[in-house]
């Protein structure tokens, strides 16, 4: 089972990727923050495999979250953004500070088209940072 901290300062989205965990095989949400520090903080205390992290985000900005969690914590870390696409300059920095994978936002509200908006890459991406890919395959 891998536990998954949700570090994002939007409720809608939290809830969002709450949701698409709790439809997935082998997923638990063990936390949500609302911004890096509580992110931090929570790493901290729940010891989480995996941690989705936003990039925009008041207090502490997920780059800066990032930082902290690879000193701190072994977990996985998913950047997921709607500002970022694959090779914009914030995706190539996570990267860079040592992000496992960065991916776009799941899009849309809470309803059965979730998996269609980006819920089934969210929960490939995991499965594959977690080694638990087709054949054990990470993520480029």
């Amino acid at each position: 089972m891998a536990k998954v901290l949700i570090v994002d300062d939007s409720r809608l989205v939290r809830l969002t990727i709450k949701t698409i965990l709790s439809r997935a095989e082998g997923m638990e949400v063990v936390g949500e923050a609302e911004n890096g520090r509580e992110g931090v903080d929570m790493a901290r205390e729940l010891n989480p495999d995996v941690v989705t992290l936003d990039i925009e985000m008041p207090v502490m900005n997920g780059i800066e979250c990032l930082r902290r969690l690879r000193i701190l914590s072994p977990a996985k870390v998913i950047v997921l953004s709607s500002l970022t696409h694959p090779a914009s300059p914030k995706a190539v920095e996570a990267r860079l500070v040592g992000a496992d994978a960065v991916i776009g936002k799941p899009s849309g509200s809470v309803s059965k088209d979730v998996d269609a908006s980006g819920g089934n890459l969210l929960v490939e991406t995991i499965h594959r940072v977690m080694g638990n890919g087709p054949r054990g395959e990470m993520p480029a």
